[in-house]
């Protein structure tokens, strides 16, 4: 066969006439591949053994020559280069952003590692991180506690007792002791009413509000805070004192005689169980609000070091709902990359291997048929049923050679050879 050998004679001359020359080398091929056709076929005698053979050769030297065409398949590959350098453009910047992700996790990996040592290290000095509070309010707030609440009791007992006796109780004897601390002094108001019984278990709520409000003016400007726990410790010692004076005036008029004189401050403030009454309940009190502002104080202090472990708990949430978008983010472009990259390794595959046009070689392929079944008509002298039913053996070798070769699928307009 020598069609290799003619359509090597088909060259480009000059550049500027490309397209033209183009045309007319595609048609002098055509004609080539006809002429062959015919005299192949009238040299084997339409034979359609023969002609299995003839296309099979056709067909291997034209991809050969598709093959070492290194214009034509540099041409025909240009797109797939093309492609495969958008889909490097396209990895570099997924690359890029992974790198950006990755840098990303390590800034908040190194911040929640600061903030893990933060939550441990600021027990053992608080004042590091602008806390103003003892390394260790725990057990001093605990201890406090444990001592307040005894002293809440005595006061509510104390109160309840005077309060009773001060507005509700009559007196049976003298004894200080029973006028001061009446173990039924609740049952008693409680029988005599529930009015009673409100206004004498609210009392010692008035003198622990007090108590409170020392505490919270403490926080003012000095002289401002000073004024007013000033006039809250007189409050307090005027209400006590009015309490020991209406108790103490009950004793006296129960032990008085017809020629007693009245009652009065100059002579309550004679008598020892006035002040005995006075300083059992305004003592107290005054330890009971300095150790309640010890308290808080030292509350107030704890308080601070667990809010500031709870902020640094919530920004560490924070950070690590952070870090796990970014990875969820990575793993997206890893899929994109792995995506990317297959794409690129399928038209890679193309650009190493070669493409050979198929819908251009079945136009010279046909031309070769035309020229093999012309010669069968007009060379070789049968019979005209024999003609035909060799023109049908011929056809069926043609498709049966189509098929086997792939050249049949409409849907490419290349096939790609890989190496």
């Amino acid at each position: 066969m020598g069609i290799l050998k003619k359509l090597s004679q088909i060259k480009d001359n000059s550049s500027s006439k490309k397209s033209a020359i183009q045309i007319d080398d595609f048609e002098k091929t055509k004609v080539t591949f006809f002429q062959d056709g015919y005299g192949s076929s009238k040299g084997a005698m339409g034979n359609p053994t023969i002609l299995k053979t003839s296309l099979e050769n056709v067909f291997e030297d034209y991809k050969e020559k598709s093959r070492k065409n290194k214009e034509q398949q540099d041409e025909l590959k240009k797109p797939f280069i093309d492609k495969t350098k958008k889909f490097e453009t396209e990895v570099h910047k997924r690359e890029t952003a992974k790198e950006i992700k990755i840098d990303n996790i390590n800034a908040l990996n190194k911040d929640i590692d600061t903030i893990n040592f933060e939550i441990s290290d600021v027990k053992n000095d608080p004042n590091k991180y602008g806390i103003d509070a003892d390394k260790k309010p725990k057990a001093q707030f605990f201890i406090g506690l444990f001592i307040i609440l005894p002293l809440t009791i005595y006061l509510m007992v104390f109160y309840i007792s005077a309060s009773y006796s001060a507005f509700f109780k009559q007196f049976l004897d003298s004894d200080i002791m029973t006028a001061i601390f009446d173990g039924n002094a609740f049952s008693k108001a409680l029988k005599d009413g529930w009015l009673e019984a409100v206004f004498v278990v609210s009392l010692p709520f008035i003198f622990m509000g007090l108590g409170y409000l020392i505490h919270m003016y403490q926080k003012e400007t000095k002289f401002s805070g000073v004024t007013k726990i000033l006039g809250i410790l007189i409050i307090t010692f005027i209400f006590d004192a009015l309490l020991a004076f209406q108790i103490e005036k009950k004793i006296y008029d129960f032990e008085k005689t017809p020629s007693s004189a009245d009652f009065d401050f100059q002579i309550a403030f004679s008598k020892p169980e006035f002040w005995t009454i006075i300083f059992a309940g305004f003592i107290v009190y005054i330890i009971w609000g300095l150790v309640f502002d010890f308290i808080m104080k030292e509350y107030e202090n704890f308080d601070k070091i667990k809010s500031f472990i709870r902020t640094h708990k919530e920004n560490r949430r924070n950070l690590l709902e952070k870090k796990q978008n970014f990875k969820n983010e990575i793993s997206s472009i890893d899929n994109e990359l792995a995506e990317i990259n297959g794409k690129i390794k399928e038209t890679q595959s193309t650009i190493d291997g070669f493409i050979f046009e198929e819908k251009k070689y079945l136009l010279f392929h046909t031309e070769y048929l035309k020229g093999w079944f012309l010669a069968i008509q007009k060379e070789i002298h049968l019979p005209h049923k024999e003609k035909n039913d060799l023109i049908d053996k011929c056809e069926k070798t043609n498709l049966a050679h189509i098929a086997r070769l792939g050249l049949n699928d409409s849907s490419y307009e290349n096939l790609v050879y890989e190496k």
